[in-house]
This record gives structure tokens, C-alpha cells and sequence, in this order.
């Protein structure tokens, strides 16, 4: 629509005098859907003040080709610049959503669809594929690095004591478990370096770091340097978690940055089960020290493909070069893409980058009282995701199954690392179908009856002295593959989707905090707790996915397909009556001011 001089004027300048629910009477009434929100009051209220907007200004002709540009601006600024595993199918549901704004706006009819032109049209280009390959050899020895003590933990253990004794159980823990804390380092340095230096250079310097402290820690020989090996490769693998997410996000199309997200996951898992099916081979006392070493393989070939990395076009315009950015996203995304695209990404980047210039800490999103609720929701889904047990899996399944006496341990922990893999794409399907807020009860639920299984069946076999080491194996696979359909993606996608382009950064910031030392508390934990508990080691667990059942039901909003407007709108339990919706629709439009910034609201029609 435009003024009477021609200029545009943006739609939450009348919507946000009528409120949300006049909106959606209306919508109601012209499309047939959502005949539960009808309103004929509401109805009426709002056409008699829609017929006097259309009499001051002309409605835009039907038949006329769809401007897209405000629109996929909208999406562009909504979608978190971030790939993250499980984003795909909210993109598409708020895309949609934000497509039939528009079109209901200009009274266009739902065949008139801006989803190809907004979206759809954008793929995988050459420049792109190589580039997501590359990045992609970091996260594979990231996971690699997480597994690869697991199976030949009995080897190493002898190798590095001293005068004949094996190294301790909590010796061995420190040794495991401060992986971690050297990955909570590499996060917190990792974000001033990659907007320092870029993050084309951050990948390098990263790869050429890590490819020694592997070769290190395959060197070492007692276990105070090889602890001090882990930290280092933890270190290193702290910053692959930032930078490559961001990396792929600010390289990809809004369409594919789920997709690459859940390749991201991928690759992580696959490295996971690389480093378990190499366990046995080379986990022997004459060659574990290859088996560590196999790690610098990824980080060297992602120094020969640094050529074929290309560097942000979101950092380059950050630092001023705009021209060298618009080049990267045409070689990024072919030079048949439309000239108006590239320049409404062009343009969000920049409002983004404007808005992230704004300081915003910790405290400040604890004390605003609209950044408080989903902050500790996206802080405590981490502790629930570390502390539902799933990393003493991954850390010692194989030390575990030999306790628990089954037949072939290594099997076991191949086989859990299989599931995982199975399990990530599985997962991917399932959070087209379903939303977050039911994955979540469902995979804790799934998780709590999964670790029941496995203490009744260590019991069973203890007391009863029968062989139930399938069953335990059975319960072991079944964890996992629980974790993989929710708390695994789930918090890290949730937490990114609660908040707004200026809080998102420090929010999955400190999200990402909390995860790395709650993941060093179970990998410390765990082998004491093994030993203390016996066969009832993993009830603790079972009481924290019990609570994260309780938690999601009741606190965690759904967000697959809603816009931030939307999530908080159901964070603030939409009222009743008609006052107090119009004032929830006028906090919702200050936040946006907040959130986006005066010129970049959700609505620009």
C-alpha cells in the first residue's frame, strides 16, 4: 500500500492500533481457515477501519508482479544468522507465514504464493559446496576428539603410568573431562578473534593449532602432558563451535541454513562414530598413538582447501567493503541470482550488523524482564542436555559395557555410535512433522523409560545371574537415539529462535557456557558415580530427564513456524480481553523497536 504522496508505509503503523486478534478475525473470515479465531464483532470493527485506509490510499494491483523485498528482508532479519541442526522446517513455516502476511495485506489471492520468489529459487551453488566442505572437515575432528579415548581407554591408561601402575580412575577423568574446559576457552576467545581477523583467518589459524596439539597429545608420555594435550585440543575445538556455525550461516541463503546446520551435526556425529570404529584396530598398546594422530588428517586438509574458503560477506561488510562483499555473495550464490536479492541481503546485513552494535550483557538480558524467562529457558535446556548423562556415553560406553560384563564391549560402542548417526538425520524429519515443544517431553520421556530399561536389566543380570547383555545394549541405543530426536538439537535451536538480533549473540553465548562446563561436571562425575552406584549409575539421569519432561510441557514455548513476535506473545499467555490484548501488542511493538530497530520491524508492507 502506499500514502497519498506515493510512499510506503509499513503495516504495523495500523496494525498495532487494532491488535493481533482483529487481524486474524479478519484473515478468518477471507480465507476460510482458522475457524476456531473467529470474531464477527472483531470482524466488523476492523473492516470499518480497513475500508477507510483503503479510501486515503490505492490498493497495489493484484495482477502486478509482488515486490519481495520487504518480505525476505522480514525473513532475513527473523532467521538467526546461525546454522543450527533443526532451523530448516521453521524457516519454511515462518516464510510462509510472513508470504501470506503480505499477500493478505495487498488482497491477493494465495495462488499469487511469494515463497519461490522469496525463498525457494535460492540453492547450492559450486563456490558454496566447496567452501561448506571445508569448513565441514572441523566439526568431523571435533567429534573425532570427543570419542577417541572411549575404546582403547585400557591401553592409554597402562601406557602412560608410572612404575608399573596404570593411571587412577579420577586421573583418567581429569584427563577426559578437561576436553571440555579447553572448549570453554576456545568459545569465549573464539567471537573477538573471528571479528578481528575474519573468519576465513580464524579457520586456519585454528586448523594449523590443532594439527599440532594433536600431534602433541599423540606424543605424550605420562598423563600430565597428555591432560595438558586435551586442554589444547579442546581449546581448539571450543572455537570450531562458534566459528562454523557462524560461518556457514553468514555463507548460506536463509533456505539452506537449517540444512547445513544439520550437516554441521552431521559431520560432528559421524566423527563420533569414526573414532569408535577405529578404536579396535588402532587402539592397541604398539599403535593408540596413530589412532590420535589420525585426528590431524581433517585439520590438514582444511589447510590445503583454505584457498577454496571464501570469506564472509557478514564480516566484510562489518568492516567496511561492501563492494568485496556484494563480489563473495555473487560468487556464493551464482550469477544468474537476481540483482534485487543480493541487494536486500546486502541491506540486512548491514541493519544487523548496526543492531549488533548496541552492547548487550548477561545482565542486562537478567534484568529486562522480557529477555529473562527465555534466557533461563535457553540456560537451562543446556543443563538438561549435558546433564540427562548423554556424553558419559560417549566418553565411556565402552569402559561401561565391559562392567556391566557384556559379550563385546567395542561392539556395543560402535553400535551406540551408529544409532547416533542413524539417529541425527532421522531427527531432521521428525522436527518438519512435529514441534519443539513435543520432541522435547518426547525425548526426555524416551530417555527416563530408556535408562529404567537399562538399570532393570543390570539388576536382573546381577541378581538373577542371567545374560541380559542385549537388553542393556538395547537400552544404551535407545538413549541415544531419544537424545538425537530432541535434547540434543533442540536447546541449541530453541535458544537461538527465543531471542531477538541484538540479544542472540550473548544469550547463545552464555547458552554455550553453561553446556560446556555442565558437560565437564558429567565427564568428571561419571567413572566415581559408576563406581559408587554400580548398576543404579544412570537413576541419576533418569531424574533429570524426568524433570526436562516437566520443564518443556509447562515453560518451553513452542517456536517451530512462529515469528518473535508470536513466541512471545504465547510466553506472555495471551490474555482475554480485548484492553489487555491491545497492550501486549503494544509491548510486542516496542520490543520490536528493541529487537530490530525502528526501520527493520517484522512488517514492511
Amino acid at each position: 500500500m502506499g500514502d497519498k504522496d506515493g510512499k510506503r508505509r509499513p503495516m504495523t503503523d495500523v496494525a498495532s492500533s487494532v491488535g493481533n486478534r482483529q487481524q486474524k478475525a479478519l484473515y478468518t473470515k477471507k480465507t476460510g481457515r482458522g475457524s476456531k479465531m473467529r470474531d464477527v464483532k472483531s470482524v466488523g470493527n476492523f473492516n470499518s477501519i480497513h475500508t477507510k485506509i483503503k479510501q486515503k490510499r490505492p490498493m497495489r494491483a493484484v495482477k502486478s508482479m509482488p515486490d519481495i523485498r520487504n518480505p525476505m528482508r522480514s525473513i532475513l532479519m527473523q532467521v538467526p544468522m546461525y546454522a543450527i541442526h533443526g532451523m530448516a522446517p521453521h524457516v519454511r513455516k515462518m516464510s510462509r507465514s510472513i508470504s501470506r502476511n503480505t499477500l493478505y495485506e495487498r488482497e491477493a489471492s494465495e495462488d499469487d504464493s511469494l515463497i519461490p520468489d522469496v525463498i525457494g529459487h535460492q540453492g547450492c551453488t559450486f563456490m558454496l559446496s566447496v567452501a561448506v566442505f571445508a569448513a565441514l572437515m572441523a566439526p568431523i575432528n571435533f567429534g573425532y576428539n570427543i570419542a577417541v579415548l572411549n575404546t582403547p581407554e585400557d591401553v592409554m591408561r597402562e601406557a602412560l603410568g608410572q612404575h608399573g601402575s596404570p593411571v587412577g580412575g579420577f586421573s583418567w577423568a581429569i584427563v577426559v573431562s578437561i576436553f571440555n574446559i579447553g572448549g570453554l576457552i576456545g568459545s569465549s576467545i573464539a567471537p573477538p578473534m573471528l571479528d578481528t581477523i575474519g573468519r576465513r583467518r580464524f579457520m586456519l589459524i585454528n586448523a594449523i593449532f590443532l594439527t599440532f596439539a594433536i600431534l602433541f597429545e599423540s606424543l605424550a608420555v605420562n598423563v600430565m602432558t597428555m591432560a595438558l594435550a586435551r586442554l589444547l585440543v579442546g581449546i581448539s575445538c571450543g572455537g570450531t563451535s562458534v566459528a562454523v556455525p557462524l560461518y556457514l550461516g553468514e555463507i548460506a541463503p536463509v533456505s539452506l541454513r537449517g540444512s547445513l546446520g544439520t550437516l554441521n551435526q552431521f559431520s560432528m556425529v559421524v566423527g563420533i562414530l569414526l573414532a569408535q570404529v577405529l578404536g579396535r584396530p588402532l587402539g592397541t598398546p604398539e599403535t593408540w598413538r596413530y589412532l590420535l594422530a589420525f585426528g590431524a588428517v581433517f585439520s590438514i586438509i582444511q589447510v590445503f582447501l583454505y584457498g577454496c574458503i571464501v570469506e564472509s560477506p557478514r564480516w566484510l561488510v562489518m568492516n567496511n567493503e561492501p563492494n568485496k562483499a556484494e563480489k563473495t555473495l555473487r560468487q556464493l550464490r551464482g550469477s544468474d541470482e537476481e540483482e534485487s536479492i543480493i541487494q536486500v541481503e546486502l541491506e540486512s546485513m548491514q541493519a544487523l550488523t548496526e543492531q549488533e552494535k548496541k552492547e548487550m550483557t548477561v545482565g542486562t538480558l537478567v534484568r529486562n524482564p522480557r529477555h529473562r524467562l527465555p534466557f533461563a529457558i535457553g540456560v537451562t535446556l543446556m543443563l538438561f542436555q549435558q546433564w540427562s548423562g548423554i556424553n558419559a556415553v560417549f566418553y565411556y560406553s565402552t569402559g561401561f559395557f565391559k562392567k556391566a560384563q557384556f559379550e563385546d564391549p567395542y561392539l556395543g560402542t560402535v553400535l551406540t555410535g551408529a544409532v547416533n548417526v542413524l539417529a541425527t538425520g532421522m531427527a531432521v524429519e521428525l522436527m518438519d512433522r512435529a514441534g519443539r515443544k513435543a520432541l522435547l517431553v518426547l525425548s526426555s520421556a524416551g530417555m527416563a523409560a530408556s535408562a529404567i530399561l537399562l538399570t532393570a536389566a543390570l539388576v536382573a543380570s546381577d541378581k538373577l545371574n542371567v545374560d541380559l547383555g542385549y537388553i542393556e545394549v538395547m537400552g544404551v541405543l535407545a538413549y541415544v537415539a531419544f537424545f538425537e530426536f530432541g535434547l540434543g538439537p533442540i536447546p541449541w535451536a530453541i535458544t537461538g529462535e527465543l531471542f531477538g538480533a541484538v540479544e542472540r549473540a550473548t544469550a547463545m553465548g552464555a547458552a554455550s557456557t553453561v553446556n560446556w562446563i555442565a558437560s565437564f561436571v558429567i565427564g568428571l562425575v561419571f567413572p566415581e558415580m559408576n563406581t559408587a552406584l554400580g548398576n543404579y549409575c544412570f537413576l541419576p539421569f533418569v531424574f533429570v530427564t524426568l524433570v526436562s519432561v516437566v520443564f518443556s510441557h509447562y515453560v518451553v514455548p513452542e517456536t517451530k513456524g512462529k515469528t518473535l513476535e508470536e513466541i512471545r506473545i504465547e510466553m506472555f499467555k495471551r490474555p482475554k480481553s480485548d484492553e489487555e490484548d491491545s497492550a501486549i501488542s503494544s509491548r510486542l511493538n516496542d520490543s520490536r523497536d528493541s529487537d530490530y530497530g525502528p526501520d527493520t520491524k517484522s512488517s514492511y508492507y
